[in-house]
């Protein structure tokens, strides 16, 4: 018997998870991660027994097994990434064809994401899949390509990064804050051995720069622009700096920007604590020559991971 009685076989256990699947209506649900999200134990099994059973020769049995192992893996991939989406969605997310996923786009990357067998970089895949059909065609282009090439320890290296992140405020004359927006602070300049240390080697921060999720300028360092104010409030955690002078408009924001990917996967990681990440953030502004308040009456209170920022001597 040739390959084609191998296709047959497979088409019969696939079909048994459909029929499965519509008697419990789990079909309808999962959409279009349909069978990804729907493929059962017992459906691989009875593709096993209809190869045992199969007139095929014994060299044909060998290979078709063989090639079914390698698809079984793939398949368990798939399905733990699709299972992954669907517990990160939000209640009443379309997965049906109506859902504005592209098909072509679902096809080529349920295909990468077959060869992802890290359960940590799996979360990722899955993540961004949820994202996708929560949010349809938003997903970056490259995103397949780069999700394809992460490894474990860069997909750590990143989720470091996404942990360094300040609040900026800049300040009205009469000392009341104007408003606030975040921004990633990544000090390597100055810090290089301590970042080291958390994973962000110069090497590893150039290979993520090269895999395309993050600018590095380990030199000149990046700003952040169109800030007119004299002075401004940065909140570091739950501490406080005052910027007293900083160069007009501008406002040193540290070594790393995002590219688009990056911002995408930083939507979906989730942050660590870095205990000394304060004084790194210092001792990168003293390198920049920012002079900080030597005091200020500005205090802070973080409740409910909400952060509402006072002052003692309020104008």
């Amino acid at each position: 018997m040739d390959i084609t009685t191998g296709t047959a076989v497979a088409k019969t256990a696939v079909d048994l998870v459909k029929n499965d699947n519509v008697l419990n209506k789990a079909a309808g649900v999962m959409g279009m991660l349909f069978p990804y999200a729907g493929l059962k134990q017992k459906a691989v099994n009875m593709y096993i027994e209809e190869i045992e059973k199969s007139d095929m020769s014994p060299e044909a049995k060998i290979f078709t097994v063989l090639n079914m192992k390698k698809t079984f893996k793939k398949i368990k991939n798939q399905k733990s990434i699709a299972d992954i989406a669907m517990e990160n969605t939000k209640e009443g997310t379309d997965f049906s064809e109506k859902s504005g996923v592209s098909e072509e786009w679902l096809e080529r990357y349920m295909d990468s994401a077959g060869f992802v067998s890290s359960e940590d970089i799996q979360l990722i895949w899955g993540k961004i899949l949820a994202n996708e059909f929560e949010r349809p065609g938003s997903t970056p282009p490259n995103m397949i390509r780069i999700l394809s090439e992460i490894t474990p320890k860069l997909a750590m290296a990143f989720r470091v990064i996404c942990s360094m992140n300040v609040f900026i405020c800049p300040l009205m004359e009469d000392g009341n804050v104007m408003g606030a927006f975040r921004k990633l602070f990544v000090p390597y300049k100055m810090n290089n051995d301590r970042l080291h240390e958390l994973g962000l080697s110069f090497n590893a921060l150039n290979e993520l720069e090269a895999l395309g999720v993050i600018r590095f300028n380990s030199i000149s360092g990046y700003v952040s622009k169109g800030i007119t104010q004299k002075r401004v409030l940065l909140c570091i955690g739950d501490k406080l700096e005052v910027l007293n002078e900083h160069k007009n408009g501008e406002v040193p924001i540290g070594n790393v920007i995002l590219t688009s990917v990056g911002e995408a996967l930083q939507a979906i990681t989730d942050p660590e604590d870095i205990e000394d990440y304060y004084d790194m953030v210092k001792n990168y502004l003293n390198s920049e020559q920012v002079k900080l308040a030597e005091e200020h009456d500005y205090f802070s209170e973080i409740k409910d991971d909400i952060l509402t920022i006072g002052r003692e001597n309020p104008k």
